[in-house]
C-alpha cells in the first residue's frame, strides 16, 4: 500500500508539472508566465542537488573500489585524491584568474582534455576508414562525398580546382543540411515521445524500481 501510495505522489507531480510546462507555451496570461518563470529558477538549486547527488555517488563508488582493493584501484585513487585537491583549492583560494585553482585548471585539466580529444581523432579516423569501405552503393556515394569535401576544403584547392570546391560548398549546403535537419527534427520527434511517455506514466522506469 505505501508502496502504491509512493509513486503516486511524485507521479501526480510529474503529470501536473509535465502538462503545465507544455500549456505555458500557448496561454500568455500573466499569471501562468509567473509561474512559468519561478519554475524555471527552482531548476537551478535542483540542478545543483542534482549536481551534489551524482558526486557523492562518484565518491562512493571509487572510495568502495579503494576499500576492496578492486582491480585498477589506484586510478580510484588518483580520482579521489584530485577532486579532494580541487574541492579544497576551490573553496580556499576561490576560482579566480591567478588563484591556485585556476592554475591547475588551464596546466593539469587543459592539457588532459587535449590529449583525450587528439586520441580520439585517431578513433574517428579509424571508424571512417573502415565506414568509407565502398562495398555496397551506399558506401561508395559515402565515400565519393566524403572524397570531394575533404579535397574541397584543402587550402589552395580554389585556385587548382575551382570545380571542386564548388561541387564541396553545394554538398555542404544543401544534403548535409538536410540530412542535419532530418537527425535534429527525428531527435525532437523521440524527446517528444519519450517526455510524453513519462509524463502519462508509460514508461515508469524514472520513478525508480518499485515503480
Amino acid at each position: 500500500m505505501m508502496g502504491r501510495i509512493g509513486y503516486r505522489l511524485p507521479f501526480a507531480l510529474l503529470f501536473a508539472l509535465g502538462l503545465f510546462m507544455i500549456a505555458q507555451y500557448y496561454v500568455p496570461h500573466p499569471a501562468v508566465q509567473g509561474a512559468k518563470s519561478l519554475f524555471v529558477e527552482w531548476k537551478q538549486p535542483m540542478n545543483a542537488f542534482i549536481i551534489f547527488s551524482a558526486l557523492l555517488g562518484l565518491v562512493s563508488m571509487h572510495a568502495r573500489k579503494v576499500r576492496r582493493r578492486e582491480r585498477r584501484y589506484g586510478y580510484s585513487i588518483v580520482t579521489l585524491v584530485s577532486m579532494a585537491a580541487m574541492t579544497f583549492a576551490g573553496l580556499v583560494f576561490g576560482i579566480e584568474d591567478g588563484t591556485v585553482f585556476a592554475d591547475w585548471f588551464e596546466y593539469l585539466v587543459t592539457p588532459i582534455e587535449a590529449t583525450i580529444f587528439a586520441m580520439l581523432a585517431f578513433y574517428i579516423a579509424s571508424a571512417a576508414f573502415r565506414a568509407f569501405r565502398a562495398r555496397t552503393a551506399a558506401a561508395g556515394v559515402l565515400l565519393a562525398s566524403a572524397l570531394v569535401v575533404l579535397l574541397g576544403l584543402v587550402p589552395g584547392m580554389e585556385r587548382l580546382c575551382p570545380p571542386l570546391c564548388g561541387l564541396a560548398d553545394f554538398l555542404l549546403q544543401y544534403p548535409n543540411t538536410a540530412a542535419k535537419r532530418a537527425i535534429m527534427i527525428g531527435v525532437a520527434l523521440g524527446s517528444i515521445s519519450v517526455a510524453l511517455k513519462t509524463i502519462l506514466g508509460i514508461d515508469r522506469t524514472v520513478l525508480g524500481k518499485e515503480a
